[in-house]
């Protein structure tokens, strides 16, 4: 089975008429309860992020339905009691990240497509169209040679999943020259050959952590998995493979550690939403992400205080630890400021224990540490999951 072709095409023809006429992102989705969270990492984290955030941004790929399930922990029986979730709480917002056509072959997929409409994703990137017109005819040609001379990159080719990750990759190679961060492009392509599990793991955690938040249409929150940001830190250490060193900077200031339970199903979920809310979790939430946009560090740590406190409250919860089948364990996170240093805090991403440097001797690598510290226009709070650290419940 697929999804009808007229529908899909109508659809693309809506999502191309408002690029075209320059309709941002924040206009073409619901309004976003505070804080808003993008899901960087697919991994069975979703719902812990789901009841942690306001809105969760939940990027939709054309991904086969055994995928799907793997990497957000949602069994297909499910998806009809998880759009009458999203329809009554607003809690999770869908993004199309490629063109509507693509999701053909996904019809498990049509229900939310139907139902939601989810825009497709644009950065919000200002550009010079005729520098980036040439970074494109050059770099693509350069990206087509090599995966010509690669038989690991062209199995890519061999299925829709794999081509349109190909395509993301090649945009964000493009992006990546047209910022000038050719330190981190050409480690991708040093080991384009010769490495080629490396150097796609390598540009896919540089979309996540780098162009994603640069770019960033909705100014969301990252939520990302300590995982991700060690595997970040490691890609920065030279290699026998890497005849350079990259390393991402150390942007922002760390506001605390807590435990959290840890929902693996929608049911757990609702159970520890209403936890959060017995507990005014999210309005103070919404209110210390104000306080961070606003760089205001009275307020900052006045409400990281009652954050905290409210997290130890429901951990110490004895109704859920009561009940094994709501959550079985908990875990760690981490929350911080990601573009601006409160005075005498730890930065976030060393405070993890994490190298990653605060000076480089590239150029434009110190530059990238003022761009994001802006992210453009704002400094957010960003989320760590640690799925290593396990508390019994």
């Amino acid at each position: 089975m697929s999804i009808d072709q007229n529908f899909l095409e109508e659809y693309e023809n809506r999502e191309f008429d408002a690029f075209k006429r320059t309709i941002p992102l924040s206009k073409r989705v619901e309004k976003l309860q505070s804080p808003s969270t993008y899901l960087v990492d697919e991994s069975s984290s979703f719902w812990s992020q789901v009841a942690f955030s306001g809105t969760v941004l939940f990027p939709l790929h054309p991904i086969p339905p055994d995928i799907f399930e793997q990497n957000w922990n949602i069994s297909l029986s499910d998806l009809p009691d998880v759009i009458r979730f999203v329809k009554e709480t607003k809690k999770i917002q869908f993004i199309l990240t490629v063109k509507p056509t693509l999701y053909k072959e996904f019809d498990y997929l049509e229900p939310i497509l139907r139902e939601f409409s989810p825009p497709l994703f644009t950065y919000n990137f200002k550009v010079d169209d005729e520098k980036l017109q040439k970074i494109e005819s050059k770099f693509l040609d350069e990206f087509r040679c090599l995966l010509s001379l690669s038989p690991e990159w062209q199995s890519y080719t061999s299925s829709v999943t794999g081509l349109n990750h190909l395509g993301i990759h090649a945009k964000s190679y493009i992006w990546l020259r047209y910022f000038g961060f050719d330190e981190f492009a050409d480690a991708f392509i040093d080991n384009f050959l010769i490495e080629p599990d490396f150097a796609n793991k390598y540009l896919s955690t540089i979309e996540k952590l780098i162009l994603y938040p640069l770019g960033d249409p909705l100014k969301s929150n990252l939520s990302i998995s300590f995982d991700t940001l060690q595997s970040a830190s490691q890609m920065g250490i030279k290699t026998e493979s890497m005849s350079k060193r990259s390393t991402l900077p150390e942007v922002g200031s760390y506001l605390m550690k807590k435990c959290t339970y840890y929902p693996d199903s929608l049911e757990a979920c609702k159970n520890v939403i209403s936890q959060y809310e017995e507990n005014d979790l999210y309005k103070i939430n919404s209110a210390l992400n104000d306080a961070i946009v606003n760089k205001n560090d009275t307020l900052i740590l006045q409400k990281k205080d009652e954050l905290g406190e409210i997290l130890d409250n429901v951990w110490m919860n004895s109704s859920i630890k009561r009940n094994a089948t709501v959550c079985s364990y908990g875990i760690d996170v981490t929350c911080g400021i990601i573009g601006y240093s409160l005075g005498g805090m730890p930065g976030l991403i060393g405070s993890i224990g994490l190298g990653i440097a605060d000076q480089t001797k590239s150029k434009y690598l110190d530059q990238f540490s003022e761009l994001i510290a802006k992210k453009i226009a704002q400094p957010y709070m960003a989320t760590i999951f640690d799925f290593k650290k396990k508390y019994s419940i």
